[in-house]
């Protein structure tokens, strides 16, 4: 949008204030309107068929919005008596809005945070300009930018732009600002506030690989831009790691969601959105320090390439060089990501982007017993410090790209044409000895007393690549009162993993207390695999809105093949997989803005391997059934959800009685809990992110012992709290901005088995935040802004997570981190 629009201010009317659940901090402060005007810009809102006759005005806004999925706020006492002019054709929500309030004098206005409500012409003292009245953030899409920490809608629950208070399933959009304000560094940390989500274990000490645990099922799939990712696991590396600072945003949606993307984990999966092409200039460059020695420096720059804005672009990249908090520990990054797009005409669009980066450092994986950092030892405490690898032989390198194409075309007033394309490729080496396995007498002093401890080295290269296509045709129509939004899809995954895996199962002692390097490690024993995955799948979604009523259907067949070959023990098997998965949920957003669901939804998940008699086993499968509530408060720039579900997971591998040594497909895992879920702007200073889970994972049935116990590294309940405030005005603290969090985390069991049982504590840790906008301060500095971010305010140490009692992980310790950004 231009960037000289003109801007007034109002306060907003008291009866536009309505209770909530947010009640205590919305006290705080009052939201105030946002008036703007612009030209008409399709780039700004989705165009969509509009129907509608002449006729009460608040009928007809109120059916635009629905239509829509925008929020609507008007004092009855405005409407009385009007009339609306007619509005058929394709409009934006905007544009179609404007056109019914055409001679009724009053004018579209749009808050800070998107909701619509009316003022009079005169008191707007906006100049008419057609049919549009548009504000500067009257335009969000699915994959666009979002102001503050509330998004109203979402493109990863439905493939279309839907609102997210029309997804009956639970959606969590982080936002770029929302990772901005944490200070996130990974996208792991970027979701520490998200309900049902936890971390903790390998992938997070080491940090170098995302492994978020969803409603009580690791790792959750993560996907690109709506493709899937390469993965080969945390023990062995082959994943692709996305810098946060290249995202839009990160949406989590929660279950299963086979029917749009084939196999997955039943707990949902994780699509980070990249940062695409802007119509409106924009540069950014960052310079940032901090504690373990950090430096950094980043840059954002896009904007229209021509004066007609044919043709934009986007050039996003950043350097990292920092130590880590083990002793020993380096890490170094250097990514960038290219995009163009191409806007030959209004109805066609065309993006080409890469993404290119490159990871070296010394990493360690840290996996301690749980005498010594859960329980009390004769030696005391193990420090979170201690490095149990060798100098000079850890090491981790990673090369990683993707590059594809997005195009869409509209045909015309019903169907859209979309297709989605891309490779994606990761090599990477990773040497360590990892955590040990047994307790030995200390080969200094040769007592017997808990302080050495046997290790196990891993040597092992991976190299991963995924290619994927998704071809999609939406049409929007009506039958009679209902309105569809129609998706018809094919998508096809290729992939391919190629591992080699060399190991020292008797690596030198290290006594954890006073370790001593330097003795030499042999790597042997090679294991390779060579895996492919081919997977064809038809979809099929309607999503119908009637009324305040919308039902959203889908199904999806699918045709998946795995070839799995392991050259070295001369094992070459194949499986070929047909499986049908479905969704269906139905919701009624009442006018007041409370919206009640139902859902269910199926997923799938090939598992690789044969039974006693040879018989390959046939994929995992997932249900869920889920109920919630949405909440979007009128007049208020604020969303609530609270959801309770159960999820099922069958046809899980555990051991198989009557044959030892192999396994039968008899296993099942339960997931039952609850969620809740708040983030508002409360105004343009105040903002606020809350949430609460309760999760209880059991096994239901399993041969190998764990049959009604948790799965280690599930905790049972999870809470957090984030409150920030910017000062502004004509005072000496304009620009200063303060932020405070707490993360509490139940104790979890640190180990599935009933013998040797034993409980991680919980705990709670703190982070803040101050920042100072220049611009906003006496010293007017235009575009300059400080910002400090601190983890774990208290330095508090406490284990995050224990899968055995010889494989536990400290939590991270205080950490800063200081950026300056200056955009222009």
């Amino acid at each position: 949008m231009d960037n000289n629009l003109e801007r007034a201010n109002t306060s907003m009317p008291d009866s536009m204030i309505r209770p909530s659940l947010l009640a205590l901090a919305i006290a705080l402060g009052s939201s105030a309107p946002l008036y703007a005007q612009a030209q008409t810009d399709s780039s700004v809102s989705a165009s969509q068929r509009f129907d509608i006759p002449a006729g009460d005005l608040g009928e007809a806004l109120s059916h635009i919005a629905r239509q829509s999925g925008r929020v609507l706020s008007v004092k009855p006492a405005l409407l009385q008596g009007k009339r609306s002019a007619a509005v058929s054709g394709q409009f934006t929500p905007e544009q179609a809005a404007t056109q019914a309030l055409n001679g009724s004098g009053l004018n579209l206005n749009i808050t800070a945070g998107g909701t619509w409500n009316l003022v009079p012409a005169e008191q707007s003292g906006a100049l008419e300009l057609g049919l549009t009245q548009i504000v500067s953030n009257a335009g969000e899409e699915a994959w666009g930018p979002v102001q503050g920490y509330v998004a109203k809608r979402t493109g990863t629950a439905t493939k279309t732009d839907t609102s997210v208070l029309e997804v009956p399933q639970t959606i969590n959009v982080i936002t770029q600002d929302e990772i901005k304000a944490l200070g996130s560094q990974t996208v792991t940390q970027a979701l520490r506030y998200t309900p049902g989500i936890t971390g903790g274990g390998f992938s997070d000490r080491v940090g170098i690989f995302d492994e978020p645990t969803s409603r009580g099922f690791s790792p959750t799939p993560l996907y690109l831009d709506g493709l899937h990712l390469p993965y080969g696991g945390g023990s062995t590396g082959g994943a692709l790691q996305i810098d946060p600072y290249a995202l839009e945003r990160i949406e989590v949606m929660k279950g299963p969601a086979s029917v749009l993307y084939g196999q997955n984990q039943p707990g949902g999966l994780i699509n980070m959105v990249s940062k695409r092409p802007t119509a409106t200039p924009l540069h950014e460059v960052k310079l940032g320090g901090g504690s373990q020695d950090r430096r950094y420096g980043a840059f954002d720059f896009a904007g229209p390439v021509d004066d007609q804005g044919e043709y934009q672009y986007r050039v996003t990249g950043m350097g990292l060089d920092k130590n880590g908090e083990a002793d020993y520990v380096e890490q170094q990054r250097y990514m960038i990501a290219p995009s163009l797009t191409w806007n030959p005409n209004e109805q066609t669009r065309l993006t080409v982007y890469g993404h290119y980066q490159r990871d070296n450092g010394v990493p360690e994986a840290q996996g301690l017993p749980a005498v010594g950092t859960v329980f009390a030892s004769p030696n005391g405490r193990i420090k979170r410090s201690r490095f149990i690898g060798e100098p000079g032989v850890n090491s981790y390198d990673r090369e990683q790209y993707t590059f594809g194409y997005e195009v869409s075309h509209e045909l015309d007033d019903v169907w859209t044409l979309k297709q989605n394309t891309r490779y994606a490729y990761v090599d990477d080496k990773y040497r360590a000895p990892l955590h040990g396995y047994a307790f030995v007498p200390n080969p200094v002093t040769g007592a017997d007393d808990q302080s050495a401890m046997t290790r196990y080295g891993v040597d092992w290269a991976q190299r991963n690549k995924v290619f994927g296509i998704d071809n999609m045709a939406q049409a929007k129509f009506n039958t009679f009162d209902v309105a569809h939004t129609l998706l018809i899809g094919v998508d096809y995954y290729h992939s391919n993993s190629k591992f080699l895996g060399l190991y020292d199962r008797n690596p030198p002692v290290i006594d954890l207390y006073n370790p001593v390097y330097g003795k030499p490690m042999n790597f042997g024993q090679p294991f390779k695999w060579d895996r492919t995955i081919n997977q064809t799948g038809l979809y099929v979604q309607d999503q119908l809105k009637w009324d305040n009523w919308f039902l959203t259907l889908g199904g999806r067949y699918d045709w998946a093949e795995a070839d799995n070959k392991e050259p070295i023990a001369g094992t070459h098997t194949t499986v070929k997989d047909e499986k049908f998965t479905g969704r269906a949920g139905l919701g009624y957003a009442f006018d007041n803005g409370v919206t009640p669901y139902v859902s269910y939804s199926e997923s799938f998940l090939p598992l690789s391997g044969a039974d006693y008699a040879g018989k390959a086993f046939e994929p995992s499968t997932g249900k869920q059934v889920e109920a919630g509530i949405k909440y979007q408060p009128p007049g208020q720039d604020s969303f609530i959800q609270l959801s309770v579900y159960e999820i099922n997971q069958q046809n899980i591998l555990t051991a198989d009685v009557g044959n030892p040594g192999f396994n039968s497909q008899v296993g099942e895992l339960r997931s039952r809990g609850v969620e809740l879920e708040g983030k508002a702007n409360l105004t343009d200073n105040l903002g606020l992110i809350a949430s609460v889970s309760r999760n209880d994972v059991v096994y239901t049935k399993d041969n190998d012992g764990r049959e009604g116990r948790h799965p280690s590294g599930t905790p049972p309940m999870t809470a957090s709290l984030w409150l920030d405030y910017h000062f502004t005005g004509d005072t000496p603290i304009a620009g200063l901005g303060m932020g405070l969090g707490a993360r509490y985390v139940r104790g979890s069991d640190g180990t599935d088995f009933a013998d040797g049982h034993f409980s991680i504590p919980s705990y709670t840790v703190y982070d803040g935040m101050v920042s100072y906008d220049l611009q906003q301060s006496p010293l007017r500095l235009k575009g300059v802004k400080l910002q400090v971010n601190l983890q774990n305010l208290e330095d508090k140490v406490y284990v995050s997570r224990c899968t055995s009692d010889v494989d536990c992980y400290y939590g991270e310790g205080r950490t800063i981190t200081t950026d300056l950004t200056y955009n222009w």
